[in-house]
């Protein structure tokens, strides 16, 4: 068994990127030693820190899937620099006639404003290798997004931005960490457009609750929905799913 489950707004809280209230579950999973694999948009060194105050030692998939991360062994990169990105999504805003602000243009302070991290999480978030976050702050996305297709490169759209992506996706990333595994049982959680992909590719997919809730279930019409938002639905939809052997009450 693997699961592959995406971070803001699924195991993390929204607001406060706390992973507590999935603790109970977390700890079910490590000790019937199944791999948690953190599947997100967040870059190498956000996730380096977080998996160290998590105990995970699982590999991870970071930034939308430019880079599968096995511990000890070369990264397996899958997608375009930040540099190749933040040009291309610069000529589409031009051609398209659509203005956009880029991750790469910002300030810490713009980013702790617009993410609400503080400041020494936010410098982490800064620290991007692939792909490139952006804000649309005037204009029509769909024209943006054909302008980026003419240049290479596609966009997705994640909780809090949109996000270029140049030869990559998290489907893309979980797939080859399936195949590499042989096909083993797989379950996958995730809240947002951007986790469509990977949750079409896993055996059982699991839904948590958020503002894309609505477009979630048309995309996976036979996928469960967890019964809270953030990392309280997440512990409860995998005790739910008996992932870890457990019967009876869900742990609180």
């Amino acid at each position: 068994m693997i699961v592959f489950t995406d971070l803001d707004g699924t195991l993390l809280d929204r607001a406060t990127y706390s992973y507590a209230p999935a603790a109970p579950s977390l700890a079910h999973l490590r000790a019937r030693n199944v791999p948690v694999v953190l599947v997100t948009s967040k870059n190498r060194a956000e996730v380096s820190a977080l998996r160290e105050r998590m105990g995970n030692t699982d590999p991870f998939i970071v930034e939308n899937g430019a880079a599968v991360v096995v511990p000890g062994e070369p990264d397996i990169v899958l997608g375009s620099t930040s540099a190749q990105a933040r040009e291309a999504l610069r000529r589409a805003a031009i051609e398209s006639g659509v203005s956009v602000r880029g991750f790469g243009e910002m300030d810490l302070a713009e980013v702790c404003q617009r993410t609400g991290l503080e400041a020494r999480v936010a410098a982490l978030a800064m620290q991007r290798e692939f792909g490139e976050p952006f804000v649309l702050l005037e204009g029509e996305v769909g024209r943006l997004e054909v302008a980026l297709a003419a240049e290479g490169f596609q966009m997705t759209r994640g909780g809090r931005f949109f996000h270029v992506l140049g030869g990559c996706s998290k489907a893309r990333a979980v797939e080859t960490l399936i195949t590499r595994w042989g096909d083993p049982d797989t379950v996958g959680l995730g809240d947002a457009p951007n986790d469509i992909g990977f949750l079409q590719v896993v055996r059982r997919a699991v839904i948590i609750p958020s503002p894309h809730l609505e477009a979630m279930r048309v995309a996976l019409p036979e996928a469960m929905v967890a019964d809270e938002a953030g990392p309280a639905g997440w512990n409860r939809a995998i005790f739910e799913m008996r992932l870890a052997g457990l019967s009876g009450k869900v742990p609180r």
